[in-house]
């Protein structure tokens, strides 16, 4: 069995073994409703997109058995001060090779990697997928991995309500000082770099009144993601989420939409706190929103809290 790091595009073959191997795989996104993954032929792009990252593949006699992907980003935790943090954004091993060394392989290089970049990491899964860290940390030197937050995916549909989009428009240094006071006592991750992951231009959109913010743009050029019968989903998302009530991140909400709608996107993706999901549908009252579960697992973020009350700000172009 060989081990690759990738930290950029690999050879045509073993992109074409990463294509085979990523079809086994299919993720719930709301009832009754699949989807699978491609990375393309730079399967680590989408990880560089979050920060310093790698992917180990496991690979035997040209087949992958196995990978893992990982990113150092920084998270800024409840008080307002930063920690650097391993992002594990991708661990799949193939049904065969599940009873053999694959998994021990990968998480031997992954140890390797991580220990001298950061104490504490995280993860997000959807809600239904068979296989969730809890479960397959905490041996084999992975720290244990532990159900921290409930997120809510929205998938919403785009539409052109009006222009007022043109006068949320903002640069990047004003949306990121909204998000950064918006989302104070929250959890949140760096955001990324969106230009590294979207085919379209990444837009901040900031309320007149300071109210509500966030990024607009996609991961088509990192990943891509396609319906059980084969059809891509072409969505945009809405990262770096902040929002000073319900009503505000509504409007953002419909703002982004109308957004996606002249971008030619039909629909959107956003993440919001699985507690406050319900009044957020309320105040948004936009009909056919789906809505897909997920759950943070994290380890070492902030000894002796109770993380599980604490809101985390995700972006769906990292999950």
């Amino acid at each position: 069995m060989n081990v690759h790091r990738l930290t950029t595009a690999p050879s045509p073959e073993l992109a074409k073994a990463l294509t085979r191997f990523e079809e086994q795989f299919t993720y719930p996104l709301g009832p009754g409703r699949f989807f699978r993954i491609s990375h393309g032929d730079d399967y680590p792009r989408f990880f560089r997109a979050i920060g310093d990252a790698v992917c180990f593949v496991a690979e035997r006699d040209g087949e992958v058995l196995g990978v893992l992907g990982l990113a150092a980003t920084r998270v800024r935790i409840a008080d307002g001060t930063e920690r650097s943090a391993i992002y594990l954004g991708d661990l799949k091993v193939a049904p065969a090779a599940r009873c053999g060394m694959a998994l021990l392989r990968l998480a031997e290089a992954a140890g390797a990697w991580c220990v001298s970049l950061a104490e504490c990491g995280f993860g997000v899964v959807m809600d239904g997928t068979p296989v969730t860290p809890d479960r397959y940390t905490g041996r084999l030197g992975i720290p244990h991995f532990r159900e921290v937050a409930k997120i809510a995916v929205l998938k919403l549909p785009a539409l052109v309500g009006s222009d007022a989009f043109i006068t949320w428009e903002a640069n990047a240094a004003t949306g990121e000082e909204c998000f950064t006071r918006l989302t104070a006592g929250h959890i949140s991750t760096a955001g990324g770099n969106a230009l590294e992951r979207s085919d379209t231009s990444p837009l901040w959109l900031v309320s007149p009144d300071g109210s509500a913010c966030g990024r607009f743009e996609d991961t088509r050029r990192a990943k891509r993601l396609f319906a059980d019968d084969g059809s891509e989903i072409i969505s945009a998302h809405l990262s770096c989420i902040g929002y000073a009530n319900h009503s505000a991140l509504a409007e953002l909400l419909r703002v982004a939409c109308s957004v996606a709608a002249v971008r030619g996107f039909p629909a959107l993706f956003a993440a919001v706190p699985m507690a406050e999901s319900d009044a957020i549908l309320a105040a948004l009252n936009k009909p056919g929103v789906i809505v897909a579960p997920a759950t943070v697992f994290a380890t070492n973020f902030q000894p002796n809290q109770l993380w599980f009350h604490q809101p985390w700000s995700i972006n769906t172009a990292e999950i």
